[in-house]
């Protein structure tokens, strides 16, 4: 079972966005969550919430600005992501 820490989704994160520059966010989650294979407490939905953990974290690599000086994203929802 899984539970992957923000740190190692966003080096998941870093590889699609390299492999498709400008992806949404809804296409990036999906595409993490093809590569990475979420299960167990990741795929737990998140109280007063729509989504899973798995999601939120890949969300809140952008939120916590956790590739500060790697990224920039594009717009407020569904935002694109790009390398520097």
């Amino acid at each position: 079972m899984s539970c992957y820490s923000e740190a190692e989704i966003a080096e998941v994160v870093i590889d699609i966005i390299r492999n498709n520059p400008g992806i949404r966010t809804s296409e990036m989650i999906s595409e993490a969550r093809r590569i990475m294979e979420p299960s167990g407490e990741d795929l737990q939905i998140l109280q007063d919430r729509n989504d899973d953990k798995f999601s939120q974290k890949v969300r809140n690599i952008k939120s916590h600005d956790t590739l500060t000086g790697m990224i920039r994203t594009v717009g407020e929802k569904n935002r694109q992501w790009y390398l520097l």
